[in-house]
């Protein structure tokens, strides 16, 4: 009886460990952000003061 509950235990770690390998293909790094620069936008002048 002992040994079911090894085997069993050993079954389902094995089941949990497996479960880590599910991204398949080579590691890759993210794309560096690219900074957006915003556009310029006209602020409007007075010319006289208020």
């Amino acid at each position: 009886m002992q040994q079911f509950f090894a085997l069993v235990l050993l079954v389902a770690l094995s089941l949990i460990g497996l479960t880590g390998c599910g991204n398949k293909g080579p590691l890759y790094l993210p794309p560096e952000p690219v900074e957006e620069i915003p556009a310029e936008v006209e602020t409007p002048t007075d010319t006289e003061p208020s």
